[in-house]
């Protein structure tokens, strides 16, 4: 069997779930990283769209992160990321769903709205693993770049202030529904912890996250995660990063 590819943005959540996904069940793969704003051409002539996660493995072409995942799951069954249980496996299913669909375009969003106007360090962290010189190309191209995915995202005030309450909706219902067994469905780390974890990551940035965010932050970054930092939703997604996030099985970029 080949490997599989994956074409990512590396700081981006839905990407990031592909990575964990396959990370999480020692899969050797490909990584094609590309930057937001050149990716849609490239993308869009390849694959006919500009989102991503997109992986690609003996001839088929998964290209969302919920489609991706399952084709991980179906094809490298264990660890498991789905529960046996049937009725469990439905829960965790729907909550990836809403994590996906309701809530991670939210946290985005309000993200975003604080961190994109900090042009020298934004670009670098969404540019990292370039070159220097690549990483001070997109930095100067940032200020169009960032209004094109304003646009694009639909980042604005009244956005960002709907996306905040999202988020804090979703860091309490981690926090109170983990309280029992430290996970959101049944007794065991599953797709529901995975996406939860990586959708509300930018909550908190935990380090095991495979991006370097160096210090200081500056001023829309820093507020950004003073605003969560004392939430239990917090301490729910830097502990399943600590405990499940594991280490790259990528064979090159």
């Amino acid at each position: 069997m080949s490997n599989p590819e994956l074409w990512q943005m590396r700081f981006s959540m839905y990407p990031e779930k592909a990575r964990w996904a396959l990370d999480h069940k020692r899969v050797p793969h490909v990584r094609r990283s590309l930057l937001p704003g050149p990716h849609a051409v490239q993308l869009i002539a390849r694959f006919g769209q500009k989102a991503m996660p997109i992986l690609r493995h003996e001839g088929k072409v998964l290209k969302n992160s919920a489609a991706v995942l399952d084709y991980v799951e179906r094809t490298w069954p264990d660890p498991p990321l789905y529960p046996t249980d049937p009725v469990l496996r439905e829960q965790a299913l729907e909550l990836q769903k809403w994590f996906d669909e309701a809530i991670g375009p939210a946290v985005r969003r309000a993200g975003f709205y604080e961190w994109l106007p900090h042009t020298e360090y934004s670009a670098r962290r969404i540019a990292t693993g370039l070159s220097e010189w690549q990483q001070k190309l997109y930095a100067w191209a940032f200020p169009a770049i960032r209004a094109i995915m304003m646009l694009d995202m639909k980042i604005d005030a009244a956005g960002a202030d709907a996306g905040r309450n999202l988020t804090r909706e979703a860091l309490d219902f981690v926090a109170e529904k983990s309280q029992r067994t430290g996970y959101l469905v049944g007794d065991q780390f599953s797709v529901a912890d995975l996406t939860a974890a990586t959708i509300l990551m930018p909550t908190c940035l935990p380090p095991e996250f495979p991006v370097h965010i160096p210090r200081p932050l500056p001023p829309g970054w820093a507020h950004w995660l003073a605003r969560w930092q004392g939430h239990a939703g917090c301490e729910y997604v830097r502990r399943i990063y600590r405990e499940h996030r594991g280490i790259s099985a990528a064979l090159g970029e």
